[in-house]
């Protein structure tokens, strides 16, 4: 590919990732300003992307992602074989604690949800398929970070921005080692309400078939509702089993001791 080629792809690129940032959609004078092109070049990006179906418009002058990356993701679930295998026992999962459901895998310094379920009874969460949120104050998030070399996990930290979201959120980067340290020798995670105010969530690493991490899942529910030790300790041990039998499936053998 020649160089001008490259950069065309490039700012191509970058219209969409800038599309995908904006829940309400974007102007074309809005996106000449974020990425830093003329207006007229905007333009013509945007009618080859209409045409491909990669965004659409609503006629509002408005550009939003189009049906295309669905279908492309979609693609992508579906040749992920963590997610394909994990599928069933998030369902019965679901089914069995009457509680929303994530699985999740580590991208950088944050993770990224790549299924999930929700029974008749859950509550409703704003996490969706294919969105991301921090590592550093998700449950699963920190049950990730624990698998992984102290020294990339202080690297990790030194990028991310601590952002202190809740009353609970850890953002003293030796307090949070401390805690994934806790999180490893005890072989779970608990968010406890440091993404969203008065949400709980229960996780528990999954591992692949040569023994490392490559995702992780959750329970989630109202802070309220796992008040008593009793219910805390039943989704423990209910999503550390669930856990256990998904990495079983992908091949991983649990050692002897």
């Amino acid at each position: 590919m020649a160089t001008g080629d490259a950069k065309i792809l490039a700012k191509g690129l970058n219209l969409l990732e800038e599309l995908a940032q904006s829940a309400d959609g974007m102007t074309a004078v809005g996106l000449a300003a974020s990425i830093g092109i003329h207006k007229t070049s905007v333009y013509r990006y945007l009618n080859t992307l209409l045409q491909a179906g990669y965004i659409q418009t609503n006629g509002d002058g408005r550009y939003h992602l189009g049906n295309k990356i669905l279908e492309l993701s979609s693609q992508l679930l579906r040749r992920m074989p963590l997610r394909e295998t994990a599928h069933p026992f998030l369902v019965k999962l679901s089914a069995e604690t009457q509680k929303t459901v994530h699985l999740c895998v580590l991208d950088g310094h944050d993770v990224v949800y790549i299924d999930k379920i929700e029974s008749q009874s859950s509550l409703p969460m704003m996490s969706r398929i294919g969105s991301r949120a921090p590592a550093y104050c998700t449950g699963v998030g920190k049950a990730l970070l624990s698998s992984l070399p102290i020294d990339q996990v202080v690297n990790l930290l030194r990028e991310s921005s601590l952002t202190k979201r809740t009353s609970t959120t850890i953002t003293d980067p030796i307090e949070l080692l401390a805690e994934l340290k806790i999180t490893k020798e005890r072989g779970y995670a608990i968010d406890n309400g440091e993404h969203e105010d008065g949400i709980k969530c229960f996780t528990a690493s999954i591992n692949g078939y040569g023994g490392e991490t490559v995702g992780a899942i959750s329970i989630t529910g109202l802070k309220r509702e796992f008040d008593s030790s009793e219910e805390a300790e039943k989704m423990l041990a209910v999503v550390t089993r669930t856990a256990t039998e998904i990495s079983r499936a992908l091949g991983h053998v649990d050692r002897v001791i």
